[in-house]
């Protein structure tokens, strides 16, 4: 078996894998959408070959990050494959620390972090260098005491615009770790994703301005409800959730059963997110990261962080 990188033409293999792996396809346009259309890089992948038959793959998802107030790239880890014949033989360890290796001295990646899943994170803290920075609540409300209320200064859009980054900024500078929210990545993640559909609902109110990146899924709890994720939260003013919550559930009619986000308990807003309703409930979610080049306390350190459901490619 043989470690090499990726080439034009491989993700056919890749493709073909991961339908092999997961007994689900994963479609070619999400393919290139995330691994060669990113804004902030591509094609950060180490295959393992048996001669012709690929056997492994390991992928991350470039992240601009701001850290310490400066601009450095990271990688989300994601799609981790070995073939059911080739199990048992360390195909993900040696495909991880071959790609972390060229990430790291070759890249200068500062962090390889993710979510790993219950199955993958004792592999990645115990065998990859990795360590655990939280368990991120998910915080969920029901919407059975929600009245429906339309609010003339919320409307729906498609598209971001500066402002948007500008509000997101200014939330996220609290927190010395954050996805560099930027116009083309805003864009790239939520308008041309080709396997969801997100919605922008904006308050707009002469000039003051506030919105939600929202998506829907089935819900968790209920039969023939959906849930509402909120993805995005560019709400500086917590007086104006309830309206929020009210115009989107009205926007929706009688198909919404739950709200949820993420939110790191020492992000000032989950005391508010609290007071309107929101409990822990659901799952819970590893956040856990390698890194190179960067302070011990300030990686592991859960205060340092802004998380969103819209970090997680899983979303």
């Amino acid at each position: 078996m043989e470690i090499k990188e990726f080439k034009t033409g491989d993700e056919f293999a890749i493709l073909d894998l991961f339908q092999l792996v997961f007994n689900k396809p994963m479609s070619s346009k999400y393919w290139y959408w995330r691994f060669q259309d990113n804004p902030a890089g591509k094609h950060m992948i180490k295959l393992m070959w048996n001669d012709n038959q690929l056997v492994g793959h390991y992928a991350v998802s470039p992240v601009f990050m701001i850290i310490n107030n400066k601009k450095v790239l990271t990688a989300l880890s994601m799609s981790t494959m070995t073939h059911p014949d080739f199990g048992g033989r360390g195909v993900f360890k040696d495909l991880s620390l071959s790609l972390y290796d060229f990430l790291e001295n070759k890249l200068d990646v500062k962090s390889i972090w993710g979510f790993p899943n219950a199955n993958s994170h004792y592999g990645f803290i115990k065998n990859l260098k990795w360590n655990d920075v939280a368990v991120v609540h998910t915080l969920t409300m029901n919407v059975s005491k929600v009245p429906q209320v339309q609010s003339e200064y919320i409307s729906i859009l498609d598209y971001f615009q500066s402002h948007h980054v500008v509000i997101l900024k200014k939330i996220t500078d609290v927190f010395k770790i954050s996805v560099d929210r930027n116009l083309a990545y805003l864009q790239w993640r939520y308008i041309d994703n080709p396997s969801n559909s997100y919605i922008i609902f904006e308050y707009c109110k002469e000039d003051i301005i506030h919105f939600l990146v929202t998506k829907i899924y089935p819900s968790q709890t209920k039969e023939n409800k959906q849930d509402i994720f909120i993805m995005e939260y560019g709400v500086k003013d917590y007086s104006l959730l309830p309206e929020f919550i009210e115009h989107i559930k009205s926007h929706y009619k009688d198909t919404i059963e739950n709200f949820t986000i993420w939110c790191n308990i020492h992000d000032p807003k989950h005391i508010h997110l609290e007071k309107l309703g929101f409990i822990l409930q659901g799952r819970q979610t590893f956040l856990s990261a390698r890194y190179a080049n960067l302070e011990d306390e300030l990686i592991t350190d859960y205060k340092n962080w802004y998380i969103s459901l819209g970090d997680s490619d899983v979303y």
